[in-house]
């Protein structure tokens, strides 16, 4: 039977990471949408409208437009920040959420204090102080997201190509989370236990916040980009 799923992406990254992904469900057979957030992807030039509450809209906007009705919703890395509140937003459209190395928060908490170690949030205002917005030099982003992949794999160069500043005002919101952890709505943590970003052990602990055990990838970050028929594996199974 045809199903439906709706993937959003991480940090600097845009609706292109879930390509690989989107072609093998299609294939057989299942409708997918991938959406790029204000500031990111196609949207990169809308960079001062990011925020959590924006990137949410954006998402359930799409869902509503594309005809999406009982869609697996699949956040990747800062996505798991988001789909919560697509949930809270459309959840007659929303069957199953999947956090793929995601970050998961507690009620009234933001990205940066949840996610980067207390030296790091300084590092990071300071990146952002001059523009709104912070990248990282390419090694670094190769290194933590992409390290299972060679730095010559030509999968590592498109996708260095194509990531975007990311904006700091949605790692610097406090997000009320209470509506989220009041509904039902299944859910699955997915682990990647060569990830740099996210190190499995901080991985368990946010699969144990949506009160689920972790599923395992043994890849680094991206499995999207590295792993994509393993990822669309555990997908099916949602």
């Amino acid at each position: 039977m045809p199903r439906e799923f709706v993937f959003v992406h991480g940090m600097s990254h845009g609706a292109w990471c879930w390509e690989l992904v989107q072609a093998r469900l299609e294939r057989a057979g299942h409708r997918t949408l991938g959406v790029d957030l204000p500031g990111h992807g196609r949207r990169a030039h809308e960079w001062r409208r990011a925020s959590v509450g924006a990137y949410a809209r954006a998402v359930a906007d799409a869902m509503i437009q594309a005809g999406s009705s009982r869609a697996i919703v699949v956040g990747h890395s800062m996505g798991g920040i988001v789909i919560p509140k697509v949930a809270e937003l459309v959840p007659e459209r929303v069957a199953h959420l999947v956090f793929l190395a995601a970050v998961v928060l507690p009620h009234g908490a933001s990205l940066l204090e949840t996610q980067v170690p207390l030296p790091g949030r300084a590092l990071l205002r300071g990146l952002a102080a001059a523009a709104g917005a912070i990248q990282y030099p390419a090694a670094m982003e190769h290194a933590r997201w992409m390290g299972d992949l060679a730095p010559g794999d030509p999968l590592v160069g498109a996708a260095l190509a194509r990531l975007t500043p990311q904006p700091l005002r949605p790692w610097t919101e406090r997000v009320d989370m209470r509506g989220f952890y009041a509904m039902r709505v299944p859910r699955t943590y997915v682990r990647c236990l060569r990830d740099a970003a996210i190190p499995p052990a901080r991985a368990a602990e946010y699969a144990a916040r949506l009160s689920v055990r972790a599923v395992d990838l043994d890849t680094a970050h991206g499995p999207m980009l590295s792993a994509p028929d393993a990822l669309v594996e555990i997908l099916l199974k949602c």
